[in-house]
């Protein structure tokens, strides 16, 4: 995936696309299994090498609702997990559905880096 999506951001390059103007969405849940879901989240901090901004969409996703042996389960809580080990991979964006958990849980993990709550 990596190497896939170095030549996408190689190629907007040489069209003259301004590399600041480049945000990479590996594609969280399209085309891919729930195995690739997962290895693709788990290597995150290697696309972030890649130099361009990471937006991570795995909101409420299928594979989420796979690993909880619940196609029905409230796929949220699980979401704002995957947010803040996202943050902590060094991705610049997440999308979400629940924005006001995901912030409480990103705000978590602010705190919690920072040793203090202000």
């Amino acid at each position: 995936m990596r190497s896939e999506l170095k030549a996408r951001i190689a190629e907007l390059l040489v069209w003259g696309v301004d590399p600041a103007k480049i945000i990479v969405d590996p594609g969280i849940g399209f085309s891919k299994t729930s195995a690739h879901n997962w290895a693709l989240l788990g290597h995150l901090d290697d696309l972030v090498t890649l130099g361009c901004p990471i937006l991570v969409g795995a909101s409420r996703k299928k594979f989420i609702g796979e690993l909880l042996f619940d196609e029905e389960a409230n796929r949220d809580p699980a979401t704002s997990v995957i947010s803040v080990l996202s943050a902590q991979a060094g991705a610049w964006g997440v999308r979400v559905h629940d924005v006001a958990s995901t912030k409480a849980a990103l705000d978590v993990l602010g705190a919690w880096n920072k040793g203090a709550w202000s």
